[in-house]
C-alpha cells in the first residue's frame, strides 16, 4: 500500500536520492519541517544569500523550463535542458518527457525564446552537446540525435549503448561530460545494476558480445568510434562530473561522503553490494561535512568573472541544504584532499533544488533548480500527487556587473580563433573551443590544425592550454609518436603523466615509446608514477612486475597509489607469485630492509596467493620467511600468519595444502616461538591449526596456564581450526571464566565453529542466562542447523528462552529447513512467518508514529536497547556491528524517514541489502548481506558483526530474499518502555550526552495556540500537512502535544451557525483502491458532528461523542472511483447542540494500494 498526504493545491511529479521510505508524509526526508508553499521565482531569489558583490538573477523559469534533470550548453549559448514529467516511473518505453532547448537572443540575460527539441523520452537524466548531436541518457539506453534538416527538432537517433537499469530511477546514467581526453563522460548508481552493450547500429556491435555489468561507475564513450569503458567503479549515487584545470576528475555522490577523485581502474567505496574479489577500495577525499548528505551536481570553476578567492574552487548542489557548497583541493600523492570553503548560495526555500551546476556563456555560474517540495524518492514514489510538476528555474549567480552574453555562435570562429580561445579567462569558452576543436580535427584531419596544435603543446606557456591540445590531438588519433617520447621529458609533472596516459591509448604504441613511458615508474612526481602502473598493468607480468614493485616501492603515505598498484597486481599473482618474490628481493636485497608501502601489502598478497587454484606454497614460504627474518616487518608478518588462519577456520585452504605449507613454514615458525618474537602467538596458532603435535602440548601448557584471556581464545580458536576433539571442553572454561560481554561474544562466536553436538549442548545451555547484548550471537549460531534448530525452539516451548529473542529472519531460516517438528514449534511458540513485505507494516507506522510522539524515554536506557537490538547490525556514533548501514548520518534524515526503516524495513530495499541465503552442503544454513560474491566463495555479514566465508564448493544452494536483512517485528520483541527508551536515543541527531544535541524533524510535536489565521499554518502542517483551515472559533486553534494518548489538532466551529472547515486539494493516483483515513475524536464534555465532502459531494456524516469507545474514531472511506482524478477534500467541525464542540484531529491520509 503506497500511502500519500493532503497538499493544499493541484499537485503532479519530483526526482531524489536514496534511503527506505516513510509511511505517513508529514515532513518531506531530511527536511526541518513543512516546506510551506512554493515561491514565485522573484521571491525566492529575494530570500537567497550570497557573498559581498554577488547577485543572483534569473535567467528562466516555468513554464519555459519545468522539471529539469539536467543541463548543457552549446556553442551558441543555448541551454539545452533536459524536463522530465514521468519521474519515478520504473517501466521503459515512450513517456512524456523532452528535451528543450532556451535562448537569449536579445543579450539581456533573460531566455526568450524557447523550442522543444525532442519528445516521447522517459526521464532523461544526462545531456551532452557535440560532434554533430546531441547526447542523451535515456535509460535503458544512451542515444545520439540529430537535426538533420535544421528545423530545430530531432529527427534521426541512434541507440549508441544499451542496457543501463531503471530498478532505482533517481539513480539512472546521468551528468554526461565532456572529458579532457576528448572523451564523453557518465555516472550511473550503485542500486541501478546495469548491463551494457552495444546499439545495433554501433561499429563496435557483435551480437554474442558479454558486455559491460556493473552498478556505481563512471563510464566513457569515443565520439567517433562509439568505444564504450568503463572507467572506475564505486561509490553511492554520484551525480555530477567536474573535471579540474589539470583534467583530473572529481564527482559528487549521496549519503556517504560528498567529494570523490576518481582515477582510471580504481575501484571506490560502495554505499552498498558486494565488491569484486580481493578489492582494496579507494576511499573519499574528504573528512568533513556540509549542512547535509544529498549532494546533485559539482563543478571546477576558473573564470576571470569572479574575483581570485572565488576560483579554482568546486562548487556543489547540495539539496536537503539548500546551498551550494564549496571545496578546495589540494594534492596529496597522487590524489587529493578537499577542504571546506564558505557557501556560495543559501537558498534560505525548501523547495530549492540545485540539480546542475555550469559556467554560463558570460562566466558565472549558473544553477539549474528542480524547484520542488520533495527531495527524496520515497516521497515520490509514496505522494506522486504531491509531486510538483509545473516548477523549474535557471539562475545566475553574478558578481558586481559582470556583462551579460551578446548573441554569438563559437562554431563561425576560424581555426586560430578557437586555438587562442583555449587559453581563454572564461571556462566556457576553453571548454567549448577545446570541443569544437576536437570535432574538427576528427572530421577533416586537418595537417594544418595538426600542426598548430602539436606547436601550442610544446611552445605554450599555459600548463591547461598544453594539455587541452594534447586531448584533442589524442581523441582525433593524431597524436604522434615523437611528440609524445618529447613529453615524458616534460618539465611539468602532469604533461608527463596526460603524455604517458597519451601513449598506452594509441592503437599501437611501438616498443620504444612503451619503454620510454614504463621507465617514469621512478619520475619524482606522484601522479606520474601512477600512470605508469595502469600503463604497466596492460603489458606481459614480466614488463609490468618490475614496474608495480617499484611504484609501490616509491608510494610512501600516497593513499591512492598503492590501490591502483594493487588493483594491477593481484591478477597477476594467480599464477606469478614466483615472479613477485623474484621482484621484491631484486629491488630490496639482504640487509636493505621492505620499504613500508610493500610490506603494507604484503598480507593483502599472501591472502590472494593462498586463493589461486593452484597456490604457489613455495612462494609464498619464502615471502614469509623473508617477512620472519625482518625484525621492521613483524606486524605485516603477524597479519600474513592471521590470514593464512583464517583461510583454515574457513575451510578456503584444504587440510592437504595446509599441511604442506606447514612443512615449509615449520623451521621459522618454530623459531619465532622459541624467540618469543613479536609474531609467537600466531605462529603458535599456525603450527597448531597445521597439526604440529609439539606445538599443540606447549599451546595446552599455555591455556592452561594463562591468565590474559584474549591469549586463551587465540590458542582455543587455534584448537578448533585442528579439530582438537575436546575443544568443547576449553570452551566452556573461557566461557565460565566470567569475561567481559564483548570478549564473552567472541568466545560464542568461536564455540559455534566447533560444529559438535556437544557444541551446541554448551550453547543451548548458556543461551538463557547470556546478557541481553550477546544472547543474539549464540541464536544466530544455533538457528544455522536443524538439530539445534529444534533443541532452540524446545527451549522457548519451555519458556526458558522468550519467543522476542528470535528475530523473524532467524524464524524464516528455521522454517528453511524444511523439518515438520520444527515448523510445528515456530508456528506454535513463535508465530507465523510471513515471506514477503507486510501491508499492515503502514498500519503499525500510523500507531507507533501517534505512541512514540507522546512517550517520554530515557536515552540512557535507550543506549543499552540499541547494543542489544540495533547494535546487533548497525553502528551509531562508532558502537555496534558493521553488518547493515552506519546510521550515524544514514536513515535518520527526519522522524517519519526513522519509523519506516524501523517498522517496514522492506518498504524499499536497495539491491545491496537484500538479504542472501545459502544452504551448504553439510546441512548448515546462513543469511546474511553478501560483501564478496564470486567464482571462489561467497562472504556474508552475519547478525553480531560476524563475517561467514563460504567456499564455493560448499554451497549447494544460494537465494536472494525479496525482504531486507532488517527483521519486521521489532515491536513484538521490545517491551513498550524498551520501544520508548529506543526511539528517545535514536530521535536524537546527536549523543545525548552532548548539549547541542536535538530532536530529529518532526520527533516532537511543539504545541502552541493560533488565534490568527495567519498563524495557523505552522501548526496544522505538523499533523494535518497540506490542510488549511479557513477559521476557528473558541480562541482558534490549538495543537495538543496529547488528547487520549494521541497528538491532535483543536479546532471550534466559528459560531452555531457555521462549521470550521479543514480543506484540502490533490491529484489522485491510478489505483484499484484508495481510500480516505480520518482519525478525529471529541472533547470529554462535548460532541461535534464530522462532515466530509470530496468534489462538493457529501460522503460522510457521522456525531463524534465523548463516550464512544475508542475515544478516538478512525474512519475510511472508499475513493476508488475517484482514481486518476483531481479531488477536493473538505472535512467539517459541524456544530451539534453548541456545547464543547471541540474537534480532535489526529490524522487525514490516502492509503492507495
Amino acid at each position: 500500500m503506497a500511502r500519500l498526504t493532503f497538499r493544499c493545491c493541484l499537485l503532479l511529479t519530483s526526482l531524489c536520492l536514496p534511503l527506505p521510505a516513510a509511511a505517513d508524509e508529514r515532513i518531506p526526508h531530511a527536511q526541518d519541517r513543512p516546506p510551506g508553499p512554493a515561491l514565485a521565482p522573484q521571491d525566492a531569489i529575494a530570500r537567497m544569500t550570497v557573498p559581498p558583490g554577488f547577485s543572483v538573477e534569473l535567467i528562466a523559469a516555468e513554464p519555459d523550463v519545468v522539471n529539469p534533470t539536467a543541463m548543457t550548453i552549446d556553442e551558441r549559448g543555448r541551454y539545452w535542458i533536459t524536463e522530465s514529467l514521468e519521474y519515478p516511473r520504473r517501466s521503459p518505453g515512450p513517456g512524456k518527457d523532452r528535451v528543450r532547448v532556451l535562448e537569449d537572443t536579445d543579450g539581456d540575460g533573460r531566455t526568450d525564446q524557447t523550442t522543444v527539441f525532442m519528445e516521447g523520452l522517459n526521464i532523461p537524466s544526462g545531456i551532452a552537446v557535440g560532434h554533430g548531436g546531441v547526447w542523451v541518457a535515456n535509460a535503458p539506453d544512451l542515444l545520439f540525435v540529430q537535426d538533420t534538416d535544421g528545423d530545430g527538432k530531432a529527427d534521426s537517433q541512434e541507440v549508441v549503448v544499451t542496457g543501463f537499469g531503471r530498478d532505482d530511477t533517481h539513480e539512472l546514467p546521468n551528468s554526461l561530460t565532456w572529458g579532457p581526453d576528448g572523451w564523453l563522460y557518465g555516472l550511473n548508481g550503485v542500486f541501478n545494476p546495469s548491463h551494457i552493450r552495444y546499439g545495433p547500429s554501433n561499429p563496435n556491435f557483435k551480437a554474442d558480445s558479454e558486455g559491460w555489468k556493473f552498478t556505481c561507475a563512471m563510464f566513457r564513450i569515443h565520439p567517433a568510434t562509439r568505444e564504450f569503458q568503463v572507467f572506475c567503479e564505486g561509490t553511492s549515487n554520484p551525480w555530477g562530473i567536474a573535471f579540474d584545470d589539470a583534467g583530473e576528475a572529481f564527482v559528487s555522490a549521496c549519503v556517504i561522503d560528498h567529494l570523490w577523485h576518481l582515477t582510471e581502474t580504481g575501484y571506490y567505496h560502495r554505499q552498498g553490494g558486494p565488491y569484486p574479489p580481493f578489492t582494496w577500495k579507494i576511499e573519499s577525499i574528504v573528512q568533513h561535512r556540509h549542512q547535509k548528505a544529498a549532494y546533485c551536481g559539482i563543478h571546477w570553476y576558473d573564470s576571470d568573472a569572479y574575483p581570485e578567492p572565488f576560483r579554482r574552487k568546486l562548487y556543489m548542489g547540495n539539496i536537503h541544504g539548500g546551498c551550494i557548497n564549496s571545496d578546495r583541493v589540494i594534492p596529496q600523492g597522487a590524489t587529493y584532499r578537499g577542504e571546506p570553503e564558505n557557501d556560495l548560495l543559501t537558498a534560505n526555500d525548501a523547495w530549492f533544488m540545485p540539480v546542475v551546476q555550469k559556467t554560463g556563456p558570460d562566466g558565472c555560474l549558473c544553477i539549474l533548480d528542480w524547484y520542488d517540495r520533495y527531495h527524496c524518492y520515497q516521497d515520490a514514489n509514496r505522494d506522486p500527487g504531491g509531486i510538483d510538476r509545473l516548477r523549474g528555474r535557471l539562475y545566475r549567480i553574478r558578481y558586481q556587473n559582470t556583462p551579460h552574453s551578446r548573441p554569438f555562435n563559437l562554431a563561425t570562429e576560424t581555426d586560430q580563433s578557437l586555438l587562442e580561445m583555449l587559453s581563454s579567462p572564461n571556462g566556457f569558452r576553453r571548454d567549448t573551443a577545446q570541443r569544437l576543436l576536437s570535432e574538427r580535427l576528427l572530421q577533416n584531419r586537418s595537417p594544418q590544425l595538426q600542426h598548430s596544435l602539436h606547436r601550442l603543446v610544446t611552445d605554450n606557456p599555459q600548463r591547461e592550454t598544453r594539455l587541452r591540445c594534447l586531448g584533442i590531438l589524442g581523441v582525433a588519433g593524431m597524436l604522434e609518436e615523437p611528440l609524445l617520447l618529447t613529453l615524458l621529458q616534460d618539465s611539468e609533472p602532469i604533461v608527463r603523466a596526460r603524455s604517458i596516459r597519451a601513449a598506452r591509448e594509441l592503437r599501437t604504441p611501438s616498443p620504444e615509446l612503451l619503454t620510454a613511458a614504463l621507465e617514469r615508474s621512478s619520475d619524482a612526481a606522484h601522479s606520474v608514477r601512477l600512470q605508469t602502473v595502469i600503463t604497466a598493468a596492460r603489458q606481459p607480468a614480466a614488463a609490468a612486475m618490475p614496474v608495480l614493485v617499484s611504484v609501490l616501492a616509491q608510494a610512501d603515505d600516497d593513499p591512492l597509489t598503492p590501490r591502483i598498484v594493487w588493483k594491477h597486481l593481484q591478477p597477476l599473482l594467480e599464477q606469478q607469485a614466483a615472479l613477485f618474490v623474484a621482484e621484491v628481493r631484486r629491488q630490496n636485497p639482504a640487509g636493505k630492509g621492505i620499504p613500508a608501502s610493500v610490506l603494507q601489502l604484503l598480507p593483502r598478497i599472501a591472502e590472494r596467493v593462498l586463493a589461486a587454484a593452484t597456490p604457489d606454497n613455495a612462494s609464498l614460504a619464502a615471502l614469509l620467511d623473508l617477512l620472519l627474518l625482518d625484525p621492521t616487518s613483524s606486524t605485516a608478518a603477524d597479519q600474513c600468519l592471521q590470514l593464512l588462519l583464517s583461510r583454515l577456520r574457513s575451510g578456503e585452504t584444504t587440510a592437504a595444502a595446509a599441511e604442506n605449507l606447514g612443512q615449509l613454514l615449520r623451521q621459522p615458525l618454530q623459531k619465532a616461538v622459541t624467540e618469543n618474537s613479536p609474531v609467537a602467538v600466531s605462529a603458535l596458532q599456525l603450527l597448531v591449526a597445521t597439526q604440529s603435535a609439539d606445538a599443540t602440548k606447549l599451546a595446552r601448557q599455555k591455556f592452561e596456564q594463562a591468565t590474559d584471556p584474549e591469549l586463551r581464545l587465540q590458542l582455543l580458536d587455534a584448537f578448533i581450526i585442528a579439530r582438537t576433539p575436546d575443544a568443547e571442553k576449553l570452551a566452556r572454561s573461557l566461557i565460565e571464566s566470567n569475561p567481559q560481554p564483548e570478549l564473552l561474544r567472541k568466545i560464542i562466536l568461536a564455540t559455534g565453529r566447533i560444529r559438535t553436538p556437544e557444541a551446541s549442548r554448551l550453547l543451548l545451555e548458556k543461551t538463557p542466562t547470556l546478557p541481553p547484548d550477546v544472547r543474539p550471537a549464540a541464536i544466530e549460531i544455533l538457528t544455522d542447523q536443524l538439530p539445534s534448530s529444534i533443541q532452540l525452539m524446545e527451549l522457548v516451548r519451555e519458556g526458558k528462552v522468550e519467543p522476542g529473542n528470535i528475530n523473524s529472519n532467524q524464524a524464516r531460516k528455521m522454517l528453511l529447513f524444511k523439518d515438520q517438528s520444527l515448523m510445528d514449534l515456530v508456528t506454535r511458540h513463535w508465530g507465523s512467518v510471513r515471506t514477503e513485505r507486510d501491508p499492515a507494516r503502514q498500519e503499525l507506522i500510523a500507531r507507533m508514529r501517534n505512541e512514540l510522539l507522546v512517550a517520554r524515554g530515557n536515552p540512557v536506557a535507550g543506549k543499552a536497547v540499541f547494543a542489544k537490538v540495533c547494535g546487533q547490525c548497525h553502528k551509531m556514533y562508532g558502537e555496534g556491528a558493521d553488518v547493515g548501514p552506519d546510521i550515524t548520518r544514514n536513515g535518520r534524515a527526519s522522524f517519519e524517514q526513522l519509523l519506516s526503516n524501523v517498522f517496514d524495513p522492506s518498504l524499499v530495499i536497495g539491491a545491496a541489502y537484500q538479504a542472501q541465503t545459502i544452504v551448504t552442503t553439510n546441512g548448515q544454513i546462513i543469511t546474511g548481506l553478501p560483501v564478496e560474491d564470486n567464482d571462489q566463495r561467497v562472504v556474508l555479514k552475519i547478525q553480531g558483526n560476524r563475517t561467514e566465508t563460504v567456499p564455493r564448493s560448499d554451497i549447494e544452494q544460494q537465494v536472494t530474499s525479496p525482504l531486507s536483512l532488517m527483521p519486521e517485528g521489532l515491536e513484538k520483541q521490545l517491551q513498550p518502555s524498551e520501544l520508548h527508551d529506543l526511539f528517545a536515543w535514536l530521535t536524537l541527531d546527536k549523543p545525548h550526552t552532548d548539549p547541542n544535541a536535538r530532536f530529529l524533524p518532526g520527533a516532537r510535536i511543539e504545541p502552541g495556540k493560533a488565534r490568527k489565521t495567519a498563524d495557523y499554518p505552522q501548526f496544522v502542517e505538523q499533523l494535518l500537512p497540506g490542510f488549511s483551515v479557513e477559521s476557528s472559533g473558541e480562541g482558534g486553534i490549538e495543537l495538543l502535544e496529547n488528547h487520549f494518548g494521541r497528538p491532535a489538532l483543536r479546532t471550534h466551529p466559528p459560531d452555531k451557525n457555521r462549521p470550521c472547515r479543514l480543506s484540502a486539494t490533490m491529484q489522485l493516483p491510478v489505483a484499484a483502491k484508495i481510500k480516505l483515513r480520518i482519525s478525529v475524536a471529541s472533547h470529554q464534555q462535548g460532541d461535534w458532528q464530522l462532515d466530509v465532502k470530496i468534489n462538493g459531494q457529501q460522503r460522510h456524516k457521522s456525531i463524534i461523542r465523548p463516550n464512544q469507545n475508542p475515544r478516538w474514531k478512525d474512519l475510511e472511506i472508499d475513493l476508488s472511483d475517484l482514481s486518476g482524478q483531481k479531488m477536493s477534500i473538505d472535512l467539517f467541525n459541524t456544530p451539534n447542540d453548541w456545547s464543547n464542540e471541540f474537534g480532535f484531529w489526529n490524522a487525514a491520509e490516502v492509503v492507495s494500494e
